[in-house]
């Protein structure tokens, strides 16, 4: 294989990655946010487009932030969603 043929490779491999990066919905994350701005509430499960949980807030003026998964917040708001598709 030539330098040429090994560039294209790594070429290709990066821009898979990155897709699979760019496929989140959320790049940033907070620990948390002022709950009587909260209207709504989505949690994402990983799979095959993303690999992390996700857990995005819609606020009264449809600003959507994600929330740290791992955060206080967030588990709070897992668990209350969860308990609602029971």
């Amino acid at each position: 294989i030539n330098l040429c043929s090994c560039r294209i490779i790594a070429a290709t491999l990066l821009e898979k990655n990155d897709t699979r990066i760019m496929r989140c919905k959320c790049i940033k994350t907070i620990s948390a946010v002022r709950t009587r701005l909260i209207a709504d509430a989505k949690v994402y499960k990983p799979g095959p487009s993303c690999s992390l949980q996700e857990v995005i807030v819609i606020l009264k003026d449809k600003t959507q932030l994600c929330l740290d998964p791992a955060g206080r917040q967030a588990q709070d708001i897992i668990r209350i969603l969860e308990a609602k598709e029971m």
